[in-house]
């Protein structure tokens, strides 16, 4: 039987396997008009099902050299109308996309009084029709976490764009006559297969403990880019060009420091209320700390008000547990849960079997820099057989305010800057922050204060430079920032290149390999804009860390909590595991033939360092966190033989 050419064109651009809308994006464009393959599409788009669960859906052009793909985490909008890839505008424009654009109600209203109109409650319509009204401006009108494909029929242009600060991941390989994008380079991965080439120095790198590539285009697979996050790229006969969409502005901010607190209190209370926007159950991780107590504390203010944002909020906020580690901050997050009346689950996260770490390493998308990435998943899996869809957690603050002990950084700044009293009330706040049999703030402080006050070649390349240098080499995409002191441009690097960045890679792919969507309210560009423009002493000063995020919660968060100048920090208690139950599994691992000659780093010393480690009555952290991402590179080089060409 012939078919009539409209009606194999109609077929082709509604062929959907369209369920559901979000969280796990893909595509494939050739350039030299042959077509892409359905098993080519499903290969990228399926190895993204645990980002999406709920549904999958895939669309060819008409002439099917260009194929979208799309896995769904059903968050707003749970009906067919939301199911993607979405086509709009008398099907010009298709998009596939992953994240949240929380102003969209506000967006929507906009557009309509413009004449456009909706069939849809959920958000990928609006950036449809944004993006219709006013192109890719529209994305200074978001407030919100996302990676999007967005190509339009009419004039052949793709668009692929990444939200200001990298929250959602977005990874591409362009190459001749080809264009393929993927959530996840894995997915990319094992479409090219197991021979496709390794970059030596992002593994390299990775061996070393950091975690800096995060911050720059590369990716452990050559010619895998990562799309900046602040970046579009726009894809136009063959041609793909990068742009920078977005870059930090300093805005005004309040001269008086009460002033600035309430400013504060404003607008992360405005970001709370945004991001409870949701039409399936949201909770909290809580661990006990200012940052996830600030964030907990203020929506349960909100939906006690009865406000309509947070009708799905599930009053359950979750806690990873360390029993008998001096990082378990457990007892806190009680405390805080019961005056606030949250109903608070405490996960006891023992060191991982052997099964547990090979099912929680497959989903890394990659080698870790750090084990912390095992209780994250451990969480998370929890969040979810709970059946929690949406948390609010309280990543931002440490980067922004100085809660990761930038001491050398703040002293330096200091004395460049003519702040005598400053000096000392930082030296005094970083003195201050509790001692462990792991660390002692106080001989950390004396020790920085010497160092800054002598000047050493040797202090300086090891407290000043190394990071520095290690972004420099990987080519982090950001321009610096404008104000040239010390302090704010080592608050810049964390946010902008190292930790930040990295910790936003491991949180992304632990929650969303339980199929969690993980949203951050400290990440809103409003707070992250008036953070950056703050004086420093707003930032640190008064014996405080977070100087203004503390006064902020004054009546909100219990002193106990607001006050508390302990800083612990999420990790896994890798002295006590390494130097206990995984003791046996990482001697096999590290006395292996393959580790001790591996390219990637020296096995031959780190075998002698763990050998040092195991032998110390009280080993540090210092000692154990560099044994990890050696591990973590040898288990992955075996894992990716086991991927299989898609032809």
């Amino acid at each position: 039987m012939k078919l009539g050419i409209d009606f194999v064109i109609n077929f082709i651009l509604i062929r959907q396997i369209w369920e559901n809308s979000m969280c796990g994006i893909a595509g494939i464009w050739n350039f030299n008009r042959f077509a892409v393959t359905q098993q080519e599409i499903d290969c990228v788009t399926d190895a993204l099902v645990h980002r999406g669960p709920d549904g999958r859906g895939v669309w060819f052009d008409s002439t099917q050299t260009i194929a979208l793909g799309h896995r769904r985490l059903s968050i707003v909008d749970l009906s067919e109308n939301g199911k993607q890839p979405m086509l709009f505008g008398n099907d010009r424009y298709v998009i596939t996309y992953n994240g949240e654009i929380y102003n969209y109600i506000e967006i929507k209203e906009e557009l309509k009084s413009k004449g456009h109109t909706f069939r849809s409650a959920c958000d990928t319509e609006v950036i449809l029709a944004a993006y219709a009204q006013w192109g890719t401006a529209m994305l200074h009108k978001f407030n919100g976490m996302w990676a999007f494909a967005l190509y339009d029929q009419e004039n052949k242009i793709l668009v692929l764009s990444r939200d200001r600060f990298g929250i959602k991941p977005l990874y591409y390989l362009h190459s001749g006559n080809r264009l393929v994008f993927s959530s996840e380079v894995q997915a990319i991965h094992k479409l090219l297969g197991p021979e496709c080439p390794l970059d030596k120095d992002v593994l390299a790198d990775i061996a070393k403990g950091s975690f800096v590539n995060h911050a720059s285009e590369k990716t452990y697979l050559q010619n895998v880019k990562s799309l900046p996050g602040g970046y579009n790229l726009h894809i136009n006969n063959g041609t793909a060009k990068s742009e920078m969409w977005y870059s930090l502005p300093e805005v005004d901010v309040p001269i008086k420091f009460a002033e600035q607190a309430e400013k504060f209190k404003e607008l992360i209370t405005d970001a709370c209320k945004l991001r409870l926007r949701s039409d399936v159950p949201v909770g909290t991780c809580l661990s006990g700390g200012v940052d996830s107590g600030s964030i907990t504390s203020i929506i349960n203010r909100l939906t006690d008000s009865n406000s309509e944002s947070g009708k799905n909020y599930t009053h359950l906020s979750f806690c990873a547990a360390f029993k008998g580690s001096p990082i378990d901050e457990s007892e806190a997050a009680r405390m805080l849960a019961d005056t606030i009346g949250s109903h608070l689950h405490v996960v006891n996260v023992d060191a991982p079997s052997h099964d547990e770490l090979i099912n929680a390493m497959k989903m890394c998308d990659g080698p870790m820099h750090a084990l912390a990435f095992y209780p994250i998943w451990k969480l998370y899996k929890y969040i979810r057989e709970n059946k929690v869809i949406v948390t609010l957690d309280g990543q931002g603050p440490d980067e922004m305010l100085g809660g990761y002990r930038p001491l050398h950084e703040a002293l330096t700044a200091a004395i460049e800057l003519k702040k005598p009293l400053w000096m000392y009330d930082v030296y005094k706040t970083y003195s201050n922050q509790g001692e462990t049999r792991q660390f002692s703030s106080k001989k950390f402080a004396r020790r920085t204060l010497l160092s800054v006050l002598c000047k050493t070649m040797w202090d300086r390349f090891q407290l000043l430079q190394r990071s520095s240098n290690d972004i420099d080499n990987l080519n982090a995409v950001r321009i610096p920032p404008t104000k040239t002191d010390t302090f704010s441009k080592s608050l810049f690097k964390q946010f902008f290149q190292a930790p930040l960045p990295g910790i936003l890679n491991q949180y992304d792919r632990c929650s969303m390999a339980n199929s969690v969507e993980c949203r951050m309210p400290f990440m809103d560009y409003r707070i992250v804009e008036f953070i950056f423009s703050l004086p420093l002493e707003s930032k640190v000063g008064g014996g405080f860390t977070k100087r203004v995020l503390r006064s902020a919660m004054y009546g909100i968060l219990p002193d106990a909590i607001r006050l508390n100048k302990l800083k612990i920090g999420f990790n896994a208690p890798i002295v006590d595991w390494f130097h206990g139950p995984m003791r046996e599994w990482i001697s096999d691992n590290i006395n292996s033939k393959k580790f001790t000659e591996c390219e990637y780093f020296n096995g031959k010393n780190m075998r002698k360092q763990f050998d040092l480690f195991v032998k110390k009555e009280n080993p540090q952290w210092s000692d154990a966190w560099k044994i990890w991402p050696p591990i973590h590179i040898m288990w992955w080089l075996a894992h990716i033989q086991e991927y299989k060409k898609c032809n």
